[in-house]
């Protein structure tokens, strides 16, 4: 309330102050009724300058009582032209500030508007920040081997799932020597819907979604843990032959968890050669798989972030 009331403490002081000097120096007129270029002018273009159109209208309006009151009513000798120089001031000089005063109000609000902006963005990219760290803290903190898991790990550090995916079948190929694999999203209840594939001409209809309840990938997501055929040979009382080259179009399989445990995926090893085919390849495949949840998890945060971003 004192800073909206300002200015009008500040116009009768100003007005005060002319008076007293035109009462002392001009021969008692303090309203300067025999001046041409009116002190009035400055006190209206003092505060229009300051404050935009409405302090510049009271400002005129001031002036222009006192003056009427400094003629005592009778305007008959005196000159129009201050009365007129006062309105055009304050109405003039008023609009111009108060389309500056506008201007600045814009520009501050941009302003603010890019501070916040940027504030969102600083925290954006420290949640970013945070949760690669942590993803990175969980698999270089399981790997014995840094040369090779940590490019392992840093290979799975992307933020976008289908990148995400692609990775994961090149990792596949480089590190179990395998020749084709897959990585399947868990669609639903009961079907796996293909999302990368790695060394294939042409991927087999029966490998682009897997809905068989006793395909070797569906077991890996029963039983929650990597398995390889020999897993449903095992289980297979006419398996006795052994493992026949094309008996299986996939190999090994691997669940891919999500942070609660729940399956998001599998991840396929479909042909490699023979002497890659043992419970160490198995154990390999099964930690990509896991590590391959956490930065599913990860990817699934920055698109969060992103959707967030151009709502906002």
């Amino acid at each position: 309330m004192k800073r909206s009331l300002s200015f009008v403490y500040e116009i009768a002081a100003l007005y005060a102050v002319v008076a007293v000097v035109g009462f002392f120096f001009n021969g008692g007129d303090w309203s300067f009724q025999d001046t041409a270029l009116h002190p009035f002018l400055l006190v209206i273009a003092v505060e229009a300058s300051q404050y935009g159109l409405r302090p510049a209208l009271l400002a005129s309006f001031v002036g222009l009582g006192l003056y009427v009151i400094g003629s005592k009513g009778d305007l008959s000798q005196g000159d129009s032209l201050p009365i007129l120089a006062m309105l055009a001031t304050g109405i003039l000089l008023g609009m111009v500030q108060e389309a500056r005063n506008k201007q600045l109000r814009e520009a501050r609000h941009e302003l603010d508007r890019s501070r916040t902006e940027q504030d969102r963005l600083r925290q954006r990219i420290q949640i970013l920040t945070e949760a690669n760290n942590e993803l990175n803290e969980r698999i270089l903190g399981e790997v014995k081997t840094v040369s090779s898991f940590s490019e392992i790990a840093r290979r799975l550090s992307v933020l976008d799932r289908g990148d995400l995916y692609a990775a994961i079948c090149d990792l596949i190929n480089d590190y179990l020597s395998a020749t084709r694999s897959t990585v399947y999203e868990l669609s639903g209840n009961k079907k796996l819907e293909i999302r990368a594939a790695k060394g294939f001409v042409v991927v087999p209809e029966d490998l682009k979604e897997i809905s068989n309840p006793k395909s070797l990938a569906w077991l890996a997501i029963k039983e929650k843990r990597p398995v390889s055929a020999l897993d449903l040979l095992k289980q297979n009382e006419n398996g006795k032959g052994g493992l026949k080259e094309g008996q299986f179009p996939i190999l090994m399989a691997a669940p891919i968890l999500g942070e609660s445990g729940d399956v998001r995926g599998v991840v396929c090893v479909n042909n490699l050669p023979f002497s890659k085919f043992h419970g160490a390849s198995t154990k390999i495949l099964g930690v990509v798989a896991r590590w391959a949840g956490d930065s599913l998890y990860n990817a699934e945060i920055v698109e969060s972030l992103r959707q967030k971003a151009a709502q906002g």
